[in-house]
């Protein structure tokens, strides 16, 4: 993972295309309806059909994406994840002592197995996921943090979570930025090449920095009066534009159509292991 990935992963914010003019609330609408509906369905064609549907926002929304590959790498290690937890068992925790008469394929690697089935639903598992992670990568790149707790905020949303939304998106390409400086030290000091031995001297010094930098923004909190104002007044006034009411209907007839599909027609929800 390269330095300026990880540090330039929020350049993008300064681009312009018509998605990062989209209103915050519109984008968090986007987000919400991403993570959510594609959770309805459990047949992996309609997983498929929501990834692609979030195809033509990242094809036209004029990103760099040399400094997504951090980002992109991050979460592509966590689906892999996901994907093998959910496809390995153990021989005792299949519901048919018989392979052949439950699956399509059964390999067994010592104490451990894998099935046609528990494949299918480990690749339906961390599929379902896909959505959720790259929508959300697709707001953070494409709105300020700022922009998007003012968003938040308009939404009613309690300011303690707002607040920690906020420092969040700021606070982790700080942490990361100090993890590549202890790293330069450690390479001006001589310290061996090792992964191992590297990591040995990087986590104590990041936890320590890491905690400076926490209460530092805590006292900062403090000093400004943190909750003692409702925080409901900005010098912006936020308005939604034409597009912005385009999508919103097009969120609310696409949440309509996918609870028809799924509890009306009785569509969608068939079991993960069909495509086995």
């Amino acid at each position: 993972m390269a330095k300026i990935n990880v540090i330039n992963f929020m350049t993008n914010v300064e681009r312009d295309s018509w998605v990062h003019r989209l209103d915050p609330r519109t984008k968090i609408m986007l987000l919400v309806f991403f993570t959510t509906v594609p959770l309805l369905f459990t047949d992996w064609r309609f997983s498929l059909f929501f990834i692609l549907l979030t195809l033509p926002l990242w094809l036209t929304a004029n990103i760099d994406y040399r400094p997504m590959a951090g980002p992109f790498a991050g979460a592509g290690f966590f689906l892999l994840i996901v994907f093998f937890f959910n496809a390995v068992r153990g021989p005792g925790e299949l519901t048919d002592p018989n392979p052949g008469n439950a699956f399509t394929w059964y390999r067994q690697l010592g104490p451990v197995v894998v099935t046609s089935h528990t494949f299918a639903q480990g690749f339906y598992m961390a599929m379902r996921l896909v959505t959720s992670f790259t929508i959300g990568l697709l707001v953070i790149s494409t709105t300020d943090p700022t922009y998007l707790a003012k968003g938040m905020k308009r939404l009613k949303m309690p300011t303690a979570i707002v607040f920690m939304v906020l420092a969040g998106l700021r606070f982790i390409p700080i942490v990361m930025e100090q993890l590549f400086n202890i790293l330069d030290a450690q390479t001006i000091r001589g310290v061996s090449n090792s992964r191992i031995e590297r990591t040995k001297l990087l986590i104590l010094p990041l936890f320590i920095t890491s905690l400076r930098r926490v209460r530092a923004l805590g006292l900062a909190t403090e000093a400004k009066g943190f909750g003692a104002s409702r925080w409901n007044d900005f010098y912006e006034r936020l308005r939604l534009g034409w597009l912005d009411k385009a999508i919103l209907v097009a969120l609310l007839v696409l949440l309509l159509a996918s609870l028809v599909v799924r509890f009306g027609l009785g569509i969608g929800g068939s079991a993960v292991f069909d495509m086995a």
